[in-house]
């Protein structure tokens, strides 16, 4: 087995969401044949074609009837499935007439809790997945970030309207998921939505903010040094830009404001993540972090402004690899 420059471990090309499959969401078939001299290989988390074989420290994966993979031979790891939560955790889902289909998924997260473990200790990755997983993590984000001092809105998580929290004054609040995903099935998206004290919603944890009252926020990518703004504008109704023009808002890459970017540096930095996406909302001339995604991608902004973000994450991970050892560390 050769030596791999990259190994990208993603969620499946054709997992369903509620807009159609995934696809190939980091473009990733575009990297490799534009750099044919990298070795770039692409598994997806969760299949049910995955084989391993763990002995000691030594992982080998196969994927299918693919080459197997010898996890020491890996140079750079992108480790970035569209959403960690369990239906995507398993390594390889279960097959639909598994006759004991929760007791074969419990077989399988523990192999995914280690690989993620092994890949921080042994192989560099682009975020390290036990970061990652951390981040998104929102009461565990929330808390990380105002420890670094960092603003956010007012927050308060609570199963109901938080009546006798800081927040218990204001007559309408954003309630937001507290889940990484949002989709409740394949038709009916959970969106953040902004909800009166006397409306009744399922007694389910959520995230629960003060209004911020804006005609735009901010998407704001951090690749290592490199920061860029993304304006997406926002319709008054709608709290949640993924539900504004069919889940394509209009957008713009942006200079942004000053000392924006070293502000947006420090919360991945307090994350610890090396590449993030930030969600964030203007107030008088400073930036309040709304969310940080260590796993955000691009594919409902205009297809200009994707095309651009693509091709500088390519040239992120183009970075990365130039100073990553051909001889992978043990």
């Amino acid at each position: 087995m050769s030596t791999i420059d990259l190994l990208a471990i993603v969620t499946r090309c054709d997992f369903p969401s509620g807009q159609g499959p995934i696809g190939d969401h980091l473009g990733l078939a575009r990297f490799s044949a534009s750099r044919p001299r990298l070795v770039v290989r692409t598994i997806a988390l969760n299949t049910r074609q995955m084989r391993l074989n763990i002995a000691g420290d030594a992982i080998q994966l196969t994927p299918g009837d693919e080459t197997p993979i010898d996890l020491s031979k890996v140079r750079l790891v992108l480790y970035m499935p569209v959403c960690l939560e369990i239906e995507e955790t398993n390594l390889a889902a279960t097959a639909p007439n598994e006759p004991y289909s929760l007791f074969a998924a419990q077989q399988w997260r523990p192999v995914t809790g280690y690989l993620e473990e092994h890949l921080a200790r042994r192989i560099r990755c682009v975020n390290e997945p036990r970061f990652t997983r951390l981040a998104n993590n929102k009461l565990i984000q929330h808390a990380t970030l105002r420890g670094a001092g960092i603003e956010l809105p007012q927050t308060v998580v609570s199963t109901g309207y938080p009546v006798t929290s800081p927040l218990g004054s204001y007559p309408r609040l954003v309630r937001k998921n507290l889940s990484e995903g949002g989709w409740k099935s394949e038709t009916e998206f959970s969106p953040a939505r902004l909800v009166s004290r006397n409306e009744t919603w399922e007694a389910t944890p959520a995230i629960w903010q003060a209004p911020i009252d804006a005609d735009h926020e901010y998407r704001v990518y951090v690749m290592g040094e490199e920061v860029i703004f993304v304006r997406l504008e926002r319709e008054r109704a709608a709290f949640d830009v993924r539900m504004t023009r069919g889940g394509r808002p209009q957008a713009r890459i942006v200079r942004g404001g000053t000392g924006w970017k070293d502000s947006m540096r420090a919360a991945a930095k307090a994350l610890r993540l090396d590449y993030a996406v930030i969600d964030a909302m203007p107030v008088e001339d400073r930036l309040v972090v709304l969310e940080v995604n260590a796993n955000g991608v691009w594919w409902f902004l205009p297809d200009e402004v994707g095309d651009e973000l693509e091709r500088r994450f390519h040239a992120f991970l183009d970075r990365l690899l130039a100073i990553s050892p051909r001889a992978v560390l043990t």
